[in-house]
């Protein structure tokens, strides 16, 4: 059975939906907490970021107040459900349904990151900040906040859908990914992954499987194809990795210049990469091999080092006496330059190369 691919995840279709002036989430929201008690308004306040105030995390608000971070998470947990009841009778259900919208198109799982987005754009014209939003998303009790974890991302989703079958998806990912040992097809993986899957309650849409896999950071997803974060062939993290990653992605020597360029168009981990630092690692690393003039190759690719006359030996040598062609051809396998050049050095160097009887080229 064919898989329909998913496409990349999109905010279009979702630009503008609601209008503001209909319902307005921030005053609901500052409405719903001035019916906090003073603890709890302090703590939702401050953990939400509302009124211009920093985004606190829960220890050091715990330290603040003098109690354990456990206890302001209960607090935490009361005044969003107090909250949530209170939510059904104002207008905020509007926005509510929006967002439900957008969550469904992505499997009923989005990161946080995206959920962000998704609010910016909807409500670019209300002058309240990000976190105020994200309160107002919260208190839809339809959907579930989860926190930066180890291995997770911060995302919102269905409360429909436990964390526990999000793991077990991402887990039966890596399984796929382990045996594979290398890149795998969108459709490959989602087609092991409901293979594998002996969960009745685990039967999700592609979308939901996409999306719990986007929430894992032990993978990585480009082009429609998921490997593993660790895997630096593919990830590639140093200097080294980069440029090993360019030159195998064509398969083919490179200027220096080229390399920088190719290395910078990537992104990669968007750092900045300087000429200097490139040339310096080519020179200075045996696993790339200078081929030309700024022209570097893969020493795994069987190029040699040394200058034309030293290739020159070193082919004579291990395979005999050879006619210009066949030895300008053999050469060329090994470094880049022009025909010209190696038929130079077989002329200046009588004392290394000479012409037998039958004009075959061979060592002096």
């Amino acid at each position: 059975m064919s898989i329909a691919l998913v496409k990349p995840r999109s905010f279009d279709s979702f630009i503008g939906v609601l209008d503001s002036t209909v319902c307005n989430p921030l005053e609901i929201v500052n409405s719903l907490v001035s019916l906090l008690t003073d603890k709890e308004a302090r703590v939702i306040s401050a953990r939400f970021g509302l009124d211009g105030q920093q985004v606190r995390t829960l220890a050091s608000l715990g330290t603040e107040l003098g109690v354990t971070r456990e206890r302001i998470r209960q607090v935490q947990a009361h005044a969003i459900k107090k909250m949530q009841r209170n939510a059904i009778h104002t207008e905020i259900s509007k926005m509510h349904s929006e967002v439900m919208k957008f969550v469904m198109h992505h499997g009923g799982i989005v990161s946080e990151v995206e959920m962000r987005e998704f609010l910016k754009l909807n409500f670019v014209s209300l002058s309240t900040s990000i976190e105020e939003m994200l309160l107002a998303v919260v208190l839809d009790d339809r959907l579930v906040q989860e926190h930066n974890k180890v291995d997770y991302i911060p995302h919102f989703r269905l409360a429909s859908i436990k964390m526990t079958q999000v793991k077990k998806t991402c887990d039966l990912a890596l399984k796929v990914l382990k045996k594979f040992n290398s890149e795998v097809e969108q459709e490959l993986l989602i087609s092991e992954i409901q293979k594998h899957n002996k969960d009745s309650y685990l039967h999700y849409t592609i979308s939901t499987i996409v999306s719990s896999l986007v929430l894992d950071r032990r993978v990585v997803s480009k082009h429609a194809k998921y490997s593993l974060d660790s895997w630096r062939h593919i990830n590639p993290r140093t200097l080294y990795d980069k440029i090993v990653y360019v030159l195998s992605d064509i398969s083919e020597p490179m200027h220096f210049l080229d390399i920088v360029n190719s290395i910078t168009s990537h992104g990669f981990d968007f750092k900045r990469v300087s000429l200097q630092a490139v040339h310096n690692e080519l020179i200075s690393n045996p696993a790339f091999v200078l081929i030309g003039r700024g022209i570097y190759a893969l020493k795994a690719w069987g190029y040699k080092e040394g200058t034309v006359a030293d290739v020159l030996e070193s082919v004579l040598g291990k395979k005999g006496p050879m006619d210009l062609s066949q030895l300008t051809k053999e050469v060329l396998k090994l470094r880049k330059v022009k025909p010209i050049t190696i038929q130079i050095n077989l002329s200046s160097k009588k004392n290394k190369f000479r012409k037998n009887r039958e004009g075959l080229y061979e060592l002096a």
